[in-house]
């Protein structure tokens, strides 16, 4: 479940070469935060060489100012871009988008040494993310040492959506946090 407690993999940024995040903060509190250390490992110039950061998003935030490469898109566009990221790593097909190509052209030259992270809150981005990493074979993420993060219930959240549409419910008051913009079904 999306919302529901969430085993999620867990991530070694100081084994990267190459990372590509498609709206996750992972410098920020993405997943529980704390991937800041083994980053920094992989952004210091050793021999020469140090990872390169591609970051797709749509809110400014301190992962993409410390990207090498900062995409802006609208929270609309992220997941074609994740769709894009897919057919091309997995499917072999090219993207027209010139931003999507040169991140692709780097991740397969990484191999197994890219990682793409996805922060969008949408079931099919994570299962992409997943899916392109198992087809890099990527050293980056580990899918079997999970981290639990999250719990709620996806089914009650809709249910409250659906209760807010049709006007049973008049008001709900949240803090800290935006669920039009944040959720899947923000629009309704």
């Amino acid at each position: 479940k999306m919302y529901g407690t969430r085993a999620l993999p867990d991530y070694y940024f100081e084994k990267a070469e190459v990372i590509v995040s498609v709206g996750a903060d992972f410098l920020g509190d993405w997943q529980g935060g704390n991937f800041g250390p083994g980053y920094a490992k992989g952004r210091k110039p050793a021999n020469g060489k140090m990872s390169r950061h591609i970051q797709f998003e749509s809110n400014m935030t301190l992962t993409g100012g410390n990207a090498d490469k900062r995409v802006i898109l609208k929270p609309s566009e992220q997941l074609q871009v994740m769709s894009e990221l897919y057919e091309a790593i997995v499917n072999g097909k090219s993207s027209g988008n010139e931003s999507v190509s040169k991140a692709v052209a780097q991740i397969k030259k990484a191999g197994n040494k890219a990682v793409v992270v996805c922060g969008i809150q949408d079931e099919n981005a994570q299962l992409l993310a997943l899916a392109i990493n198992n087809a890099l074979q990527s050293e980056v993420i580990d899918v079997v040492s999970t981290k639990n993060v999250r719990q709620g219930d996806t089914n009650k959240v809709n249910q409250l959506i659906k209760d807010m549409t049709s006007g049973a419910v008049g008001a709900v008051l949240i803090a800290n946090s935006n669920p039009v913009y944040s959720l899947a079904k923000g629009a309704e």
